[in-house]
């Protein structure tokens, strides 16, 4: 069987028992339409897989090399901060950790996802990271070093700045930017880094995302504060 295009007319040709039959369609024929839909040869195929997406699609580098799928957490809220040990918005830490054991057992999950693309605010090894974390009693999901900008960006971060339901703001201008997922795994909110855990702007969308009632705004633009310098 084969699909040609034939002075505007798409013709099947289907050879059945070594007999050529042809089908002239002055439309484009349900089979054609099939292989717009899948991409096979006709159509945006990217633009049919990003229709399709949410960040269920996509994993997060794990601190074990190993891929952790964003799916393990279906069907929770998940908060994603790009964290920074060295960045002046680390005070932040203990409130993420207290807003993840407040809102644990309501739906809650942070997922911090350390990045040294801001400021060279998280340098080191691997181990140096996750040794710091782990002695900061962080108990939330730490992923391992990643880039969240440039060519290297992973996959997850192009879906959450670029995707369909990308909020506004582009790309991630610095460190502690938030990013909220709803429970189908679709973006509902971007908060800015200077947004801390515990102010009652971060407070009230949690809950109102929790209890279903939250209206995203996808015209707010995250902020581009860079006043956030590498301590010594």
């Amino acid at each position: 069987m084969g699909v040609h295009i034939w002075r505007g007319r798409l013709t099947l040709v289907v050879a059945v028992a070594g007999c050529v039959g042809l089908a002239a369609f002055p439309t484009m024929s349900a089979i054609a339409k099939t292989m717009i839909s899948s991409g096979s040869g006709y159509g945006n195929q990217s633009q049919t897989a990003k229709a399709q997406k949410s960040a269920y699609d996509f994993s997060l580098p794990g601190p074990n090399g190993k891929g952790v799928p964003v799916s393990n957490y279906k069907g929770k809220i998940i908060l994603l901060v790009n964290l920074a040990r060295k960045s002046s918005y680390a005070n932040q830490l203990p409130a993420l950790i207290k807003l993840n054991d407040t809102y644990h057992d309501k739906g809650l999950i942070v997922l911090g996802i350390p990045s040294n693309d801001f400021g060279a605010s998280e340098p080191g090894t691997e181990d140096e990271i996750q040794k710091y974390y782990s002695d900061a009693k962080v108990d939330f999901p730490v992923m391992a070093l990643s880039k969240l900008v440039g060519d290297d960006q992973i996959p997850l971060y192009l879906y959450l700045t670029k995707g369909e339901d990308a909020p506004g703001g582009g790309p991630v201008h610095w460190n502690f930017s938030k990013f909220i997922l709803d429970k189908n795994g679709k973006v509902i909110a971007r908060l800015d880094p200077a947004v801390a855990p515990d102010s009652p702007e971060m407070i009230s969308t949690i809950e109102e995302i929790l209890a279903g009632t939250y209206k995203p705004n996808k015209t707010k633009s995250a902020g581009s504060d860079r006043k956030d310098l590498p301590q010594e």
